[in-house]
This record gives structure tokens, C-alpha cells and sequence, in this order.
């Protein structure tokens, strides 16, 4: 690193938990030692904001690559695309055209494709005409049209952003504090009502996700979430995946896995890397890692 200021070292602290370095050949060894242990993996190459042709072409490209050599070596792992990356920013022929050479060379070499989609440009899974392969990955706020679509059977991938659960929560305890301080009754009945209104909404979204006709695949879904999915009994819980980041809890983990066996494990690689951190990481974390290195340099 040439930068060695204080942010800078921040973050690639922070994101050396959580990615599998910044070439191809360590993110290999990463996968190899994953799927040693049984832990399917999906792969994702960081990249910066795709804002010509000719970068969404390089970013095919490295897919491409990264296909082959995931098949050559015989792992279990899928590729996780941002439609971005593709150029869906730029025009959707370019896009199309992109997924379609990546979408043929998984199908050739036994290596699953998920493209995550902006919802505002959700209508795209229309132009690939019912191609197989592949699933589509959209963030959890977004994501109830489209698992209502009974229509749609495409293998689905929610992807819940620890920073958003992260100012939900701190959101839930304001409002908690403010209750408390009201005097009110009337009020306080409204909140509580409409509380549980919407409790009993993401209540029943989560448990109509085990009874879909699809694959379902939950990233970083909240603790709550997986100890509850971990418990079901149901005869459709085989068709939900939990997905994990890397760097997550090697004691829950292994807890999770003798009693789930359908467990994955997101592993990014790449230079572009602080986007991903400033996205993907619990604020919570961030602002402990801050402090602590702020402590370190008085």
C-alpha cells in the first residue's frame, strides 16, 4: 500500500476479514480450502464503476477467465455478476450481449451464474428469454415483487445490506426511547399497533420464502433470520440457502453446519475493495474499527 493514511489503513484492515485478496490465484486457495470443508462458494470480482465499453468488456473478460479456471479445478462454486459490471449503466445491448457469452461458457463448464440486478432495471431478466443457468439477485428491500411473481420460477438471491439492517435497528431503538418517554396513551397504542402490523408482514415474507417453487438463496440474512430458517421443520427448507460472507463466525458456522448442510460462502477478490467495504460492512463494525485504530495512532 502507498497511502498509509488513516482511513486507507482502516479499511484494508477491515476488508482483509472480509475479502479473499486481490488476485485470482489467492482467491483460488481460498475456495480450495472452503470446499475442503464442504462449504460451497460464491465468487465475486470487485470492480470500480463501470463507465465505458471497453471496462465492461475487461470485466467480462475476467469472468470469463475466472469460469474456466473455477471448472478446471473441479469446485463447487457459482460466479455472483453485478449487472453493472456488464454495462447496464451504459445500454442494455452491451449488457445483454456480455451475459449472454458468460451465461454460454457456465453452461459449458458446470458453473452456475447469478446476475444481481438494480430493481429499476428488473425487466431485463425479460430479454434473456427464459434462459437456463442462471439466477437473479436483488437487494431484500426490493425483493417481494418478485418473489410474489408466481410466475417467475428463476432461482433467487436476497441480499440483505448489513449497513441498511444496521440503521433499521438503530431506527426501532429511537422509536423505542420516544415511546417510552410519551405520555400519551393513544399514541403509544398507535405505535404499538402499527409495530406489530408491520412485524407480522416481514413475519409472514420470511416464511413464505420456504414455501416458494424455487431455489432461494439468502445473503447475509440477519441472525434472527437464520436461527429461525435453522429450526424449521419444513419439507421445503431444502430449497433455501443460507449465504455467508467471508470472514463471518468460524464457531457459528460450524455450528450451522451440522445442522444445515445447504450453506454457502461469498468470497470476493479484487483491488476495487473499498466500495465493497463501505457497502458491505456493518456501520457498527466500522465505527468499533475506527476507534480502535484512532487509539492507536494517539
Amino acid at each position: 500500500m502507498t497511502d498509509n493514511s488513516l482511513v486507507e489503513r482502516m479499511l484494508y484492515r477491515l476488508v482483509k476479514k472480509h475479502i479473499a485478496g486481490t488476485t485470482m490465484s489467492s482467491m483460488i486457495s481460498k475456495v480450495a480450502e472452503l470446499n475442503k470443508k464442504g462449504i460451497p462458494v460464491s465468487v465475486t470480482f470487485l470492480s470500480g464503476n463501470i463507465d465505458t465499453k471497453a471496462k465492461a468488456r475487461y470485466i467480462t473478460s475476467t469472468y470469463l477467465e475466472l469460469i474456466r479456471r473455477l471448472s478446471r479445478m473441479g469446485f463447487k462454486a457459482s460466479v455472483h455478476i453485478r449487472a453493472e459490471q456488464l454495462g447496464i449503466l451504459l445500454d442494455t445491448e452491451t449488457t445483454l450481449n456480455n451475459f449472454t457469452e458468460i451465461l454460454n461458457t457456465g453452461r459449458k463448464c458446470g458453473v452456475f451464474v447469478w446476475l444481481q440486478i438494480p430493481k429499476e432495471k428488473l425487466t431485463f431478466k425479460q430479454d434473456l428469454n427464459g434462459a437456463k443457468g442462471y439466477g437473479i439477485a436483488i437487494e431484500e428491500k426490493d425483493s417481494e415483487d418478485l418473489l410474489n411473481d408466481s410466475f417467475n420460477t428463476i432461482p433467487t438471491k436476497i441480499m440483505f445490506n448489513e449497513h441498511h439492517q444496521y440503521q433499521e435497528d438503530l431506527k426501532e431503538k429511537a422509536k423505542e426511547g420516544k415511546k417510552n418517554t410519551s405520555k400519551d396513551k393513544k399514541i403509544k397504542d398507535k405505535n404499538k399497533s402499527k409495530d406489530k402490523n408491520k412485524k407480522n408482514k416481514k413475519s409472514k415474507f420470511y416464511s413464505d420464502i420456504l414455501n416458494k417453487k424455487r431455489t432461494i438463496v439468502l445473503s447475509s440474512p440477519p441472525e434472527h433470520l437464520v436461527k429461525e430458517l435453522i429450526s424449521q421443520k419444513n419439507k421445503n427448507k431444502s430449497k433455501v440457502i443460507l449465504e455467508f460472507k467471508l470472514g463471518y463466525s468460524n464457531k457459528k458456522l460450524s455450528k450451522y453446519l451440522k445442522k444445515n448442510k445447504n450453506i454457502t460462502m461469498s468470497v470476493p477478490f479484487g483491488k476495487d475493495w473499498a466500495e465493497f467495504a463501505m457497502n458491505s460492512v456493518p456501520e457498527g463494525y466500522m465505527r468499533f474499527l475506527a476507534n480502535n485504530l484512532l487509539s492507536e495512532k494517539n
